[in-house]
């Protein structure tokens, strides 16, 4: 692979980080707007319940997504990205042991959250719960190993304690909403602390990656 390769295929995967993270917050905001009724509570409600097919009650609880359609494609499309991406971002790490266990863990967790947009949770709650928990699980891990890679790179240097911290944030709130320790956060607030770190990492890393000046370094 020649050197101009290398830097638009990680440069690339930072764009593919970036929309990835960016359609998800827009179509999931956009879906909640039309939810209900009630109207949907980003503390109360979790996003599984945006995905929701039927309207009525689930969990004791009543759902309806009118757009439940926008909602899976967006998390299918946050998928298939978070895969295509970090296959493309691997090229910006040290080669390594730790580099593929890190970039295998961030894949299943991409495909899991692929395999989350068919399993809406009133249609097949064990599978909705399967693919969420794997995606989270591994996301998650997955930052913390990236973050001990990055911090043998130079030029990841300034990420590395990043994504270690945000890893270990939605490792920490998983676990808490494992333990049905939610507090004032609600079910829908503890979820998006899990999910948050992934999205947020992604967002950031892959801005640096469109820099020219960075991606030249890779």
């Amino acid at each position: 692979m020649t050197a101009e390769v290398g830097r638009r295929s990680v440069s690339l995967g930072g764009a593919f980080y970036v929309v990835g993270a960016v359609q998800f917050f827009a179509s999931i905001y956009i879906t909640g707007l039309r939810y209900g009724p009630p109207d949907y509570s980003p503390l109360r409600d979790t996003i599984s319940d945006l995905q929701a097919v039927n309207c009525g009650l689930f969990q004791g609880g009543q759902v309806c997504s009118p757009l439940h359609v926008l909602a899976n494609s967006s998390v299918a499309v946050l998928g298939l990205l978070l895969v295509t991406g970090t296959v493309l971002f691997r090229q910006s790490l040290p080669t390594g042991q730790r580099r593929t266990v890190a970039i295998s863990l961030m894949i299943v967790a991409g495909v899991s959250t692929f395999a989350n947009a068919f399993t809406p949770e009133d249609v097949t709650y064990l599978g909705d719960l399967a693919t969420a928990l794997i995606a989270f699980l591994c996301a998650n891990f997955a930052l913390i190993q990236i973050g001990r890679v990055m911090s043998e790179a130079p030029d990841w240097r300034g990420f590395h304690l990043f994504s270690e911290i945000l890893g270990i944030v939605g490792l920490a709130a998983l676990m808490l909403d494992g333990a049905d320790i939610i507090g004032p956060l609600g079910s829908g607030g503890i979820e998006w602390l899990i999910v948050a770190p992934t999205l947020v990492w992604m967002l950031v890393v892959g801005v640096h990656l469109l820099v020219p000046s960075v991606s030249s370094r890779f």
